[in-house]
Parts: C-alpha cells; structure tokens; sequence
C-alpha cells in the first residue's frame, strides 16, 4: 500500500514537471529576438554622472551626511515584506521560483546588515512578478546590455526564469 502510494506521488511530481518543462519550451518558442534586440538598440544609453559634489571644509558633526542618508528608501528586508504582503504571495513559492535556498531567502528577510547580490535580487523581483517600477530600485542601468534584456522582460511580463536565462544566452550574456 505504501509503495503504491509513493508510485503514484513519484508519477504525479514526473507529470507535473514535465507540464512545467512543456510549458516554458512553448513559451521560449514564441520569444520574439528581432524585438528584444530593437528593444535594446533604441533603449540604449551611456549613463553619465551628472551631479557634482562641492569639496567644502570638513565638518566634524556630518549633519548634511545625516541628512541624505534619511532620505533613503526602506530597506530591502522591509520592501520584499511589504510587496509580500500586498500580493499575497506564498514566500515558499517565492524562493522556490527564484532557485535561491530557505536559508539564504531567510538570511536576506531577516538580517538588516545581508547584501545580496545583484543577481539574487533581479531573480527575486522576477519571481515576485514585480513590474519595472516596483524592481527600479535595484539598478538596472540603460547601458548594460545585460541590464536593457532584463528591463525588456519586466517590461513584457517575462518572469519565468529559465526563459530570462535562455534569453541572456542567446545575446551572449551571463545568465542569472
């Protein structure tokens, strides 16, 4: 009885990965590159440092310092918190989409002083099914080619992973 049971989980989980596999192959069929390489040509843009910084006499108290350092928005632990809770989203199946570990998910929500990388957080945003402006704030440059296909798939809704990834390499750029 056992056996039968683990039989019929073990062809339940086949099936249910082989749904999966089917289905991000017929959506990496209808990926249009001629789009995604005009996307990248007109959006295209060398980013310059605009702002100068004036080089006044030292002070000691660091009140202007202070002051644009609260201007900073929340950090990173409280936004994945509060996108969660207003999308309803299962954590579980978060991390899961983004091939990140419970641990290092856990070490990103909890631990004010954790940094992840780059990657992780676009890999989170895309899991989260975040929307451009909502995962603007974690640096996707208009002059990394990288960085414009990754805006491209926000833009156009393409959160599937393995999809963004086959897309990186097909322009020859590291993958996630």
């Amino acid at each position: 009885m056992i056996f039968l049971d683990l039989y019929k989980f073990l062809i339940s989980l086949y099936f249910l990965r082989f749904l999966h596999h089917t289905y991000s192959m017929k959506k990496l069929l209808t990926i249009d590159f001629a789009e995604i390489t005009s996307y990248i040509e007109t959006e295209f843009r060398y980013e310059i440092q605009e702002k100068i910084f004036p080089l006044n006499e030292p002070n000691s108290d660091y009140d202007d310092l202070n002051s644009f350092l609260k201007q900073a928005n929340d950090i990173l632990q409280d936004k994945i918190r509060k996108i969660i809770l207003l999308k309803h989203l299962d954590e579980v199946e978060i991390y899961k989409k983004a091939d990140i570990d419970r641990k290092l998910f856990s070490k990103i929500r909890t631990l004010p002083d954790y940094h992840p990388n780059k990657n992780t957080l676009i890999k989170l945003c895309l899991s989260m099914q975040l929307n451009i402006e909502e995962a603007a704030g974690y640096s996707l440059s208009r002059s990394i080619k990288s960085d414009l296909i990754l805006r491209y798939c926000f833009h156009t809704k393409i959160f599937d992973i393995i999809t963004v990834n086959k897309i990186l390499d097909h322009y020859d750029e590291k993958i996630l």
